[in-house]
């Protein structure tokens, strides 16, 4: 048994304290999994790079260039690339953003300007887009294109589109014309562009939107456009864009929306349907929605092909109405 003489007892308490207190080393941080950019070549590197459940963090400032998204995250570790509105994507001669077989991204509170198109989705699945700010693009604002399904734009302000092209200045575009099936259709362009289940959540669209606020195309079916808000000052009538929203898909529910218009812009009708192919665009369930059409000669809903479809809209009365030439639909009303 060992005796200790007080001075040692001490020496030795001392030094297991000292032990104790040393910190434990920190692990290393991986840059590609949380990395703050601040200039474009950084943006560029790091999207290129992204790994599930990165978060790339934008730092305020200008982005002009090329960016690119063909990494996938997952349903468990999605990536992230975020800011604030005052960080902005542009890309004067192309997209400001593009995903291209992209999946399980969230894309949070950042700007996209002065861009041939706003953000571009092409087979990629699973992303949310939330609380952008989409302005000053030449056509549209937002395409969901090349079978990319289960995406959702929700909170984000969309203005001042189609400023080089008026006739494609939608808002948010769900799939693509027959006429471009050809090249974003399924089974090497035979059959449609299946962007299906996508969703637009309380956005705030307009005023200079000059197509539709949602343009929904034949071929795409699932989808909700619900909480919006629309105002359609500026429309240009141009190309048939002469409502908020027109559905051409099938099943839709639109609910919740309020739309106002002010007299400036060519709106006839605040919401429409129309069959492009045939035994598309049916069965869209119209509830809750509030259409101040400020004068327009239209209906508020106007369902344009009724007798064309084996499912046919359904208009519920709890939809209200006002200041429109016609009132507030073409066909009977259904049950809230």
């Amino acid at each position: 048994m060992t005796t200790w003489s007080r001075p040692a007892a001490l020496l030795a308490a001392s030094l297991v304290a000292t032990a104790l207190a040393v910190p434990a080393i920190a692990a290393p941080v991986d840059p590609t999994t949380d990395i703050t950019v601040g200039t474009p070549q950084e943006l560029a590197k790091a999207l290129a790079n992204a790994k599930p459940g990165a978060t790339i963090t934008l730092a305020p400032g200008a982005y002009e260039g090329e960016f690119v998204i063909t990494a996938a995250g997952s349903a468990a570790a999605p990536i992230t690339l975020t800011g604030p509105r005052e960080a902005v994507l542009s890309n004067g001669g192309g997209y400001g953003l593009h995903l291209n077989g992209a999946a399980h991204w969230r894309l949070n509170g950042f700007s996209v300007r002065r861009s041939a198109k706003g953000v571009v989705l092409d087979r990629s699945h699973h992303v949310v887009l939330d609380g952008l700010h989409l302005s000053t693009v030449d056509e549209e604002a937002v395409h969901f294109r090349t079978s990319s399904s289960d995406n959702v734009i929700r909170r984000s302000t969309i203005r001042d589109t189609g400023r080089g092209k008026p006739q494609f200045g939608e808002g948010i575009y769900f799939g693509s014309a027959k006429s471009n099936w050809k090249k974003f259709g399924e089974n090497g362009g035979k059959g449609p562009d299946r962007s299906d289940r996508n969703q637009a959540l309380e956005n705030t669209i307009g005023p200079g939107v000059t197509a539709e606020h949602v343009d929904v195309k034949e071929g795409t079916a699932g989808g909700v456009i619900r909480g919006n808000s629309f105002d359609g000052h500026g429309i240009s009538g141009q190309n048939y864009a002469d409502s908020w929203v027109d559905v051409k898909g099938d099943g839709y529910l639109v609910e919740g929306n309020r739309g106002t218009f002010d007299g400036s812009g060519a709106l006839v009708d605040g919401y429409q349907t129309h069959t492009v192919v045939d035994g598309t665009g049916c069965g869209t369930v119209f509830r809750a929605n509030d259409s101040d059409l400020g004068g327009a000669k239209g209906w508020a809903i106007n369902v344009t092909n009724q007798n064309k479809c084996a499912k046919p809209a359904v208009v519920h009365s709890d939809n209200k109405v006002r200041n429109a030439g016609r009132g507030l639909t073409n066909i009977e009303v259904g049950a809230p």
